[in-house]
């Protein structure tokens, strides 16, 4: 008995679509399916094997142990909830807890706090100009306290060395999701250059805010985190290439490249162009029939594109 692979129309239901398909390449070998394999692909699965230029472009720029913070270290508040980490006592109106977002805070030095089990709690202390700010970490005397470890706090000093090394570079962007100068997500593009104007704050998941002119001269930006804290996507090296990715690619003729400098796809693009438009997807389905190989991979965000012998043949954004 031979399969027939269907191509899906938009019109049906997304989730029949998506569920059709998934049946489909579950079916056994009475079906002419001879084989599939389901794959789930990790963190880890995604990133390059090989180190790249932009993985340690900004391996510089260390968050330092507490035991190395000179007096007057500089932080800043990314919430008005950073006032939830300090001694209640200590920001005792709800006008003074209200008015810490944005603010810098100043170290002060360390004392300790005793803990049910005896230990000595390592207290970080901070002001505001006004208040001394005490931080209990809950960690005994001895542990390293990192400056990126402190919930809801910036330190500037990392800001400024960022600043240092990327304000003037001229850069190809590698992902699409920027912001415009009054914070508000926009439809950016990937692979085109762009020239850093400043290094700025985020928030409390990404704290570099790095803003950049395009080739029209329209000003946006893009948050990032650095170090090891924060999530991973949004590091430097899945947001900018140092250089013009592409002549990597001279294969992938000009048409298709604007597509995937937009984000989009359309059928009869290979696997290779799919990825570079949207990236790595998070589920793999694969199967063959008869005559045809056959492959569905699915995003988090609901998009799935469906392959045969390794090009395209339907999708949904």
């Amino acid at each position: 008995m031979k399969l027939t692979f269907h191509i899906f129309r938009k019109h049906y239901a997304p989730a029949l679509v998506v569920g059709a398909l998934v049946s489909i390449l579950s079916i056994g070998c009475s079906t002419g399916i001879e084989s599939t394999k389901r794959i789930e692909l990790s963190k880890e699965d995604r990133k390059q094997t090989a180190v790249t230029p932009e993985d340690t472009f900004l391996c510089k720029v260390q968050a330092q142990p507490h035991d190395e913070w000179s007096i007057g270290k500089r932080f800043v508040a990314t919430d008005n909830r950073t006032a939830l980490i300090f001694d209640a006592n200590q920001l005792a109106s709800e006008v003074e807890r209200m008015a810490l977002a944005g603010k810098e805070l100043q170290f002060r030095g360390t004392t300790s706090q005793m803990m049910p089990n005896g230990d000595k709690a390592i207290v970080l202390q901070f002001s505001d100009g006004s208040h001394t700010l005490s931080y209990n970490t809950r960690k005994p005397q001895g542990n390293a306290i990192l400056s990126t470890e402190i919930p809801m706090m910036i330190d500037l000093d990392i800001v400024s060395q960022v600043r240092q090394e990327l304000v003037g570079l001229n850069l190809w962007t590698r992902s699409s999701l920027w912001y415009d100068a009054s914070g508000e997500k926009t439809d950016g593009q990937k692979y085109v250059p762009v020239t850093i104007t400043d290094v700025t704050f985020g928030d409390k998941v990404f704290p570099i805010k790095v803003l950049f002119t395009d080739s029209d001269g329209s000003l946006h930006m893009m948050l990032m985190n650095v170090t090891d804290s924060g999530i991973d996507s949004r590091s430097f090296a899945n947001l900018f290439y140092l250089s013009d990715p592409r002549p990597k690619y001279p294969h992938i003729d000009d048409e298709v490249w604007q597509l995937i400098q937009n984000g989009q796809v359309r059928n009869g693009m290979t696997k290779e162009e799919c990825r570079l438009s949207l990236g790595s997807p998070k589920e793999v389905n694969k199967g063959h029939n008869y005559s045809s190989t056959l492959e569905l991979w699915q995003y988090t965000d609901g998009v799935y594109l469906q392959f045969q012998d390794d090009l395209l043949v339907n999708f949904r954004r």
